[in-house]
């Protein structure tokens, strides 16, 4: 069992944290229940990484329950009991940080540290009594973080809880750790245990593991591994499927440089980003109501964009390969996956416009005059994920430079992804949500019109005609209507 008393004073230097670990210390019930403040917090801390919340583990069974509403109660804060794999005992308080409290698994403190995932999640620091402020490692955990690697306790936590798999590359990317190849061997043997998890506890943990930087790298690892083709089996099958001139990679490659690239695009480096970079950056790291940060979700549909091509490719008699209408197929795929994954209906839709609207960008290249309808027509098509799209493109062209590939239709497609990004940012109530100048009711009554979808078709021609300058006021567009025949609708 190796010491370290520096994680202690660590641990007590921040002030959010500091005041509320003297107070679990000197808690009536904690000489008996000998708290202790165990893995990710002293794993951070140790690392200088900022500390979201606390785990507290008593070394005597039967007292984190009472110990907890003691601190609720010292404190002022939110008590709550729920079951997860064990009782836990959460405080909380506005504006502070979260408190966990556990009773030890196993019946003391070793043996509750020694049934955790991993070595560097498995360490505690006493508060209380002649060890206060040492370090509890019975695993190698400190050895460990200093090797920058992760390594399972035991086999048995694999198979105890088979989303430690996944759990293992997460860690890998948010600390920039390797796994140890021990720990990759035991991880094969058991992929298929994956298929036992819930869709939920999965898509957390696979969009936490896309997220950290370097996620192309630790795609493909999760794809050695067995893991990701387990969990999206659809990928696999993009496995030397070989694409048409305008590509150099197969489509498994394509989109393995695809996600590498659109990591880069969304560093927001480009010359081409800079006017806009506040504002993208706030849209990338936009959180859902789930937890999901966007730029996860961005990924997950750079990763999956092109998942339907070995479904339509199809080779003509004079050698060309083709892969017609697999943005819609992958569209639906996804549909299918992301249902069984339990992601929510607005996530779903999100990834699923990605890839239906991922060649769009590129369609208006060659059609400078009728670029502004154009524009209107994707940014009412994919709303929430027009810009998602058009930074994927920058991605998705970058990473095809086959033979047929010009100079010049790399720098047409920029122009189009400029001028996009202005009509989004710049002429938004122009191009985007243009004024209205007419509505249904009035359509109806002027025009002697039933209601239906003809009344939609007709607000979409008058927004389209408005964006294209051709109309600017309520009796223009009235006028507009009136000129179109039902044959046109």
């Amino acid at each position: 069992m190796s010491v370290d008393e520096n994680a202690y004073s660590l641990l007590m230097r921040d002030p959010r944290w500091s005041g509320n670990i003297n107070a679990i210390s000197n808690l009536p019930s904690a000489p008996v229940a000998m708290p202790a403040i165990v893995g990710g917090a002293v794993r951070d801390a140790v690392l200088g990484r900022s500390i979201r919340d606390i785990d507290i583990a008593t070394g005597s069974p039967g007292t984190a329950g009472k110990l907890a509403r003691q601190f609720a109660e010292n404190t002022g804060s939110h008590y709550v009991e729920y079951s997860h794999h064990q009782t836990i005992y959460r405080v909380v308080a506005k504006d502070e940080p979260q408190f966990d409290f556990t009773d030890p698994v196993g019946g003391d403190r070793e043996s509750d540290l020694k049934r955790r995932d991993f070595t560097i999640n498995s360490m505690a620091v006493e508060l209380i009594g002649t060890g206060k402020g040492i370090l509890i490692d019975p695993c190698g955990g400190m050895g460990d973080l200093q090797k920058k690697i992760v390594r399972i306790n035991n086999p048995d936590v694999l198979d105890n809880d088979p989303l430690r798999m996944l759990r293992a590359f997460r860690f890998s990317g948010e600390l920039g750790f390797s796994i140890d190849p021990g720990t990759i061997d035991e991880i094969k043997k058991r992929v298929p245990l994956l298929r036992n998890v819930s869709g939920e506890r999965i898509q957390l943990e696979l969009l936490l593991a896309l997220e950290p930087e370097n996620a192309a790298d630790r795609i493909l690892e999760l794809a050695d591994s067995g893991i990701l083709f387990t969990l999206i089996p659809e990928l696999s099958m993009q496995v030397d499927v070989g694409q048409n001139s305008y590509h150099h990679l197969d489509v498994w490659r394509h989109t393995l440089e695809v996600v590498r690239i659109f990591e880069k695009v969304l560093s927001l480096e480009d010359d081409l980003l800079q006017p806009y970079r506040d504002r993208l950056d706030e849209y990338i790291n936009f959180k859902y109501q789930s937890g999901h940060s966007r730029r996860s979700l961005m990924l997950l549909g750079a990763l999956t964009h092109d998942i339907a091509k070995p479904h339509t490719k199809e080779t003509r008699e004079d050698g060309r390969i083709t892969f017609i209408g697999h943005e819609r197929l992958g569209a639906e795929f996804m549909k299918e996956i992301l249902d069984r994954l339990r992601f929510p209906h607005y996530e779903i839709d999100f990834i699923k416009d990605m890839i239906q609207g991922h060649l769009r960008p590129g369609m208006i290249t060659h059609k400078k005059k009728s670029r502004p309808k154009i524009a209107y027509r994707f940014f009412r098509d994919f709303e929430d994920a027009a810009v998602a799209i058009i930074l994927l493109s920058i991605a998705d062209r970058g990473a095809a430079q086959g033979e047929m590939v010009t100079e010049e239709i790399n720098r047409r497609h920029l122009e189009s992804v400029s001028f996009l990004l202005e009509c989004y940012y710049d002429k938004t109530d122009i191009v985007v949500r243009p004024p209205t100048l007419i509505d249904g009711t009035v359509l109806i009554e002027k025009l002697n019109l039933e209601p239906g979808p003809i009344i939609g078709n007709l607000l979409n021609r008058v927004a389209e005609a408005q964006v294209m300058g051709e109309i600017s006021t309520p009796d223009e567009a009235l006028a507009f209507c009136r000129a179109i025949t039902l044959s046109e609708l």
